[in-house]
């Protein structure tokens, strides 16, 4: 950052900083999203150590619900802003994620938690991620108050024009799949979004609202 050339507001010289807060994320000079993860962790792990002073006196349909309010919401705030995660980051959120599933059930540390997930009906961090970004892409494709700037970016197979975006029906609903300029093009939401969108069920594709949608991608990442 030292070769940045530098920038005055007001005949100041603006400082560089390696990462900044917009909007509630922390983006970082290198778009790595370290930040944004260790960010969301700080305010999980102060939050949850609130919680579990409780534990023993919250019923468990209490504690669910308080993870459902309090908890989950750090975890998917934003969350197709960045689907760029590394691994390593994606695991991170998904300890986080079992992190509440112990303070549910009072779970020890190494105790396995992928039974007390399937009564929960959760889905793994990374689907649950997914159902986000598709639910996004769908409202992109199909609410006509959606962006512009939005809509240009995806185009359905056998359509010459993005006007045809409307059409469910067209072309077994799939779309078209632009050549990768860069590595960065192709963890971005409009490449992932459309990977992932094209991998889906025709039934789950061809939803006719955004409720019915959910409900079925839902249900066809819980059937994994």
């Amino acid at each position: 950052m030292n070769s940045l050339p530098s920038i005055k507001l007001n005949n100041t010289n603006l400082m560089v900083s390696a990462s900044i807060k917009n909007l509630g994320l922390m983006i970082d000079s290198t778009m790595s999203w370290a930040p944004q993860v260790a960010e969301v962790s700080r305010k999980f792990f102060a939050t949850i150590g609130c919680l579990r002073r409780w534990k023993h006196l919250l019923p468990m349909k209490t504690k669910v619900t308080l993870a459902h309010s309090l908890l989950l919401p750090l975890l998917d705030y934003a969350d197709s802003s960045y689907p760029d995660l590394s691994e390593d980051l994606l695991n991170k959120y998904e300890r986080l994620q079992n992190h509440c599933i112990r303070f549910i059930y009072g779970l020890r540390k190494f105790d396995h938690i992928s039974e007390f997930r399937a009564k929960l009906k959760w889905l793994p961090i990374r689907l649950r991620r997914n159902l986000h970004l598709l639910s996004l892409l769908y409202c992109i494709l199909y609410n006509p108050l959606s962006p512009s700037y939005l809509k240009e970016r995806f185009v359905f197979l056998g359509s010459n024009s993005d006007l045809h975006l409307n059409l469910r029906s067209r072309s077994d609903n799939r779309l078209k799949m632009f050549a990768s300029q860069s590595q960065a093009y192709s963890n971005s939401f409009t490449m992932k979004a459309a990977k992932l969108w094209n991998s889906l069920p025709g039934k789950v594709r061809h939803s006719d609202s955004l409720s019915t949608f959910k409900k079925r991608l839902y249900n066809h990442y819980l059937s994994l």
